[in-house]
């Protein structure tokens, strides 16, 4: 606050708002110096009985106050400052306001003001602090010396912006005075205030033309079937498995060799010759091994099903994202060029003088956000296409045209038939259930372990130890002798082996089961809010904002362009909201599909009816 006037009196309130309205008048007539010249109490240009003959609430007896008011060295900063921050209001408006609804204003539109509304009883300290800076300058423009700094307060301007907020630095906005400028002038002033934004450049990977070429959910499917690395592992597994089922089964190789025996005996060469040793395996353990290793090929048989399964589900997750993000992308569009329509016509309506300035200033706030998120969706779509080229396995493919809609009809499945199918189909079973069959194969096998091979060796030499020599040979039968190591740990060990086994058939079931019934319930939550908001808030908003609409150009007085622009922006914000039902209602029925491992998903159920995505430019524009 500024200097207070002491001595305060309900006369001396009535001549201070006086001199206030007074110079408000005056304002027009004259110019700042000799305002300031006047509030001052300059000899030579003092307040006189005729330049406030035509203030209505003067009376003569006032006018001696003001001068004894105004010669007092106390009482001169306060009425400068109540006097310039008044003109300033005035100056805004813009008009010559009567001196009752001037004093009004400036007695109850200053910020800072908590005194009672009528002016001739408000305090003599209901001053704002902004008032000092005017009057600083005022001065400095007439040659007098500034006044004393004022200390700020906290609660002049409550609502003003704090300094440390970008942008609160901008400039007030100054609108063109219509009257002063021919058209052209003023067009162009006008495209100053309100610049245009620049257009999106439309990127053909976001939005590619049908015209070329439609992309099907089953031509990704067949590029994948080609191309996928993660398919062509599992065919490598495949065959890494068969190969380890033949070795299981193979028996071991004779060994052979040459043998001399006696060397120098008597001095003769000795026995020389050639030996035949092989290892036969008893009690099928050969076959045993082969059948455990027949469930491992068997095994990575059913896993190269789930990595095709897995390989689909990675495309359809990405599939129905390109569609939500292109459908996104047409609405953004669509609300973007909805929203630039709107600002061209308030600033129309801030030519013919009906709108007021800053109107179009908060439209093109609106205006900017949804062009931004007109680039975001733009990026969006770009990106869900090159997840989807990934997907299929192909990270360069060409963007191109995709088939179908986000609001197609969807199935709709019971919970228990859909678990029936899981537990018979799914492949994560069903490799449980072979790794039992593998254990109970490894513990006959580890059973017959004790059982010994046979070890057969046969050798033929020549005996050198006499003349002419002969011809021997030796033949060897034999085994281990299982009396130390009857394999017992191996036996415990598989056996405890069975029983991890089919336990974990049964938390695998458990697993799958949860999982489903998450899916199944965010896909069930997802189709019935898609029903019901079809049904309630799309329709009703969709509604809502045609009455707007027609009651805005019947009856404009009672419906203002601003009620139309909110109307637009809440049918946006509910079409938006319809789109991510839609989308999460496609995701949980992809993780549906993946449980159940279908190929295709519209056999999961008879098909419900999903009301389609309405166009922004088929519901009504201003």
């Amino acid at each position: 606050m500024g200097p207070r006037a002491p001595g305060r009196s309900n006369a001396t309130v009535v001549a201070v708002e006086a001199i206030v309205s007074n110079a408000a008048i005056v304002l027009f007539r004259l110019d700042s110096c000799r305002i300031a010249a006047i509030a001052m109490n300059r000899s030579d240009r003092k307040p006189s009985r005729e330049n406030l003959a035509d203030v209505s609430i003067v009376t003569p007896e006032m006018i001696d106050l003001q001068s004894t008011i105004l010669k007092t060295e106390e009482l001169r900063p306060y009425v400068l400052r109540r006097v310039l921050s008044t003109l300033v209001i005035a100056k805004k408006l813009g008009v010559q306001l009567r001196i009752g609804l001037l004093v009004s204003v400036a007695s109850s539109s200053i910020a800072g003001c908590q005194t009672p509304n009528w002016w001739a009883y408000r305090s003599l300290q209901c001053v704002p602090s902004s008032a000092d800076n005017v009057a600083t300058e005022y001065l400095k423009t007439c040659g007098e010396s500034s006044l004393p700094p004022s200390e700020p307060s906290a609660s002049s301007d409550p609502l003003k912006l704090p300094a440390e907020l970008p942008g609160s630095q901008t400039a007030d906005l100054i609108a063109p005075m219509r009257q002063k400028l021919d058209p052209q002038s003023q067009r162009q002033e006008l495209e100053r205030l309100y610049p245009d934004l620049e257009a999106v450049a439309a990127d053909p990977m976001a939005m590619p033309e049908r015209s070329l070429s439609v992309t099907t959910l089953e031509s990704l499917h067949e590029l994948a079937r080609q191309n996928h690395p993660g398919l062509k592992a599992a065919s490598a597994s495949i065959e890494a498995a068969r190969g380890l089922m033949v070795q299981a089964g193979l028996p071991p190789n004779p060994s052979v060799g040459y043998q001399s025996d006696t060397v120098k005996t008597a001095n003769t060469p000795g026995y020389h010759g050639a030996y035949l040793q092989h290892t036969i395996v008893t009690a099928r353990k050969l076959g045993l091994g082969a059948e455990a290793a027949a469930v491992d090929f068997a095994n990575a048989t059913v896993a190269q099903r789930k990595a095709w399964v897995s390989v689909m589900t990675e495309i359809r997750r990405a599939y129905f994202d390109v569609l939500a993000a292109r459908q996104r992308m047409v609405l953004a569009s669509a609300f973007y060029d909805l929203t630039h329509r709107a600002y061209n016509a308030q600033i129309q309506l801030v030519t013919a003088g009906e709108a007021a300035p800053y109107e179009p200033l908060q439209l093109r706030v609106i205006l900017t956000q949804a062009r931004a998120s007109v680039v975001k969706a733009q990026q969006e779509s770009i990106a869900a296409w090159r997840r989807l080229a990934v997907a299929v396995g192909c990270p360069n493919l060409p963007a191109s045209a995709i088939d179908g809609r986000i609001d197609c009809s969807v199935p709709a499945i019971g919970f228990d038939e859909a678990l029936a199918r899981m537990t018979a189909v799914h492949t994560d079973l069903e490799i449980a259930e072979n790794a039992v069959r593998k254990q109970q194969t490894l513990v006959e096998l580890a059973d017959r372990q004790v059982i010994p091979d046979v070890n057969v060796g046969f050798v033929l030499q020549r005996d050198y130890t006499f003349e002419p020599g002969t011809t021997t040979y030796n033949l060897t039968l034999g085994g281990d002798l299982p009396v130390l190591n009857r394999n017992q740990g191996n036996r415990i060990a598989t056996r405890a082996e069975v029983v991890r086994a089919s336990q974990q058939v049964q938390h695998t079931r458990n697993a799958l089961t949860a999982e489903l019934a998450t899916a199944f319930g965010n896909y069930e939550a997802n189709r019935q809010l898609a029903e019901s908001f079809q049904a309630d808030a799309l329709r009703d908003q969709v509604r809502a904002y045609r009455g707007v609409y027609q009651r805005y150009l019947t009856d404009p007085s009672s419906v203002s362009f601003n009620d139309v622009i909110v109307a637009q922006q809440t049918v946006a914000q509910v079409l938006n909201q319809y789109l991510d039902i839609l989308q999460s209602q496609w995701q949980s029925l992809v993780d549906i599909g993946e449980l159940l491992q279908v190929d295709d998903l519209m056999e999961l159920g008879p098909l419900s009816v999903v009301a389609t995505v309405p166009e922004l430019g088929e519901i009504q524009t201003p």
